[in-house]
């Protein structure tokens, strides 16, 4: 497969091209795909039209062909306008060869959206299937106070607006035919992800922390906390050694933390609490911040929400996933049988 990117006049030759998964599939769209029309009679079709200077749709081209599709063109300036902003809000975090990388990437995933949204125009067409000036009108007032869902370029045009309800409506009529999620497979989900649906246990904790003074290194810092760990040994109470020693906000309490997550202490930390039992100290346990004891008073499970509580939340995301799952197989069976050049 080829892409001709230097004869700008003349489209470049094709061939199959199969749906790959991972990172990959991004490209499908940007593949020059297997038409059921033979190969000479769509470059026959779309080098007219390129020449008349108007597309199947009888749109004027005047500027740069950023991809054909059967044999519809894409304009460089339709690309343009569903970019949006997304050059200034990438250059606003990149510069030089990573903007260009990220610009490039970003125009091949809007690029693949707009021959995605022309495909599925083109088969509801084929289905006879329309969108009414009223429901035009009235996307086109939901979209004015709500612009979030919709792509740039439809908020600025009434007729692209048609063709992104066109899109939905034939999506939607192709896709969630047959889609069910059964009480088996709720219950099923629940039995299988049970962690998705417990919270963490919490850990009731007390600390000494340690932290350097001015113009200590970390050998004087570690033998200052050996110190305060034989005493401790020796008998001295955790809670005292924390209230006249520890550097932490929490000393005036005997160093209570209270009840943690794991997730809220520094990595080093919630390792140590894995290796403890009620009523044991950790070893002196190093961070960033300086050197640490812990001494771990309690354990409390996790609690885990019972299954008519969220069954309901499991049954739309199982039906989220097989609507997505359903839309990319037919998606993928419409590139298979289209014809797909890019000209960007």
């Amino acid at each position: 497969m080829t892409h001709d990117h230097h004869q700008p006049d003349s489209l470049s030759r094709h061939s199959p091209c199969r749906r790959t998964s991972g990172a990959a599939a991004l490209l499908l769209a940007l593949c020059v795909i297997t038409c059921l029309v033979p190969v000479a009679s769509v470059q026959s079709q779309a080098g007219s039209l390129i020449g008349s200077g108007t597309s199947g749709e009888g749109k004027a081209v005047t500027d740069g062909i950023a991809a054909i599709v059967n044999t519809e063109i894409i304009t460089a300036s339709e690309l343009q306008t569903e970019m949006g902003d997304e050059f200034f809000r990438l250059k606003a975090r990149y510069d030089g060869d990573e903007l260009k990388a990220r610009l490039s990437q970003k125009r091949l995933e809007v690029l693949n959206l707009l021959i995605e949204r022309t495909l599925l125009v083109q088969e509801a067409k084929a289905k006879n299937i329309s969108v009414s000036d009223e429901e035009v009108d009235q996307a086109w007032e939901q979209m004015r106070r709500n612009p979030a869902g919709f792509p740039p370029a439809a908020t600025q045009s009434k007729d692209i607006l048609r063709e992104e309800l066109m899109a939905r409506r034939i999506r939607d009529i192709e896709v969630r035919r047959g889609i069910v999620v059964v009480p088996k497979e709720i219950r099923a989900y629940y039995q299988e992800q049970q962690q998705r649906f417990t919270s963490p246990g919490t850990h009731h904790i007390r600390q000494i922390l340690l932290l350097p003074k001015l113009d200590e290194d970390r050998e004087t810092l570690k033998t200052r906390a050996e110190v305060l760990m034989s005493q401790f040994k020796e008998g001295t109470s955790f809670e005292k050694l924390a209230e006249l020693f520890s550097d932490g906000s929490e000393s005036v309490m005997g160093g209570d933390l209270g009840f943690v997550t794991k997730d809220e202490l520094l990595a080093p930390l919630g390792e140590a609490l894995d290796k403890l039992s009620p009523g044991e100290v950790s070893p002196l346990i190093e961070t960033e911040i300086g050197i640490h004891i812990l001494r771990l008073e309690e354990n409390r499970p996790g609690i885990t929400q019972p299954f008519e509580k969220v069954k309901e939340a499991i049954g739309n995301r199982l039906f989220q996933e097989k609507i997505q799952a359903a839309h990319d197989k037919w998606l993928s069976s419409l590139k298979d049988r289209a014809y797909i050049e890019i000209r960007f």
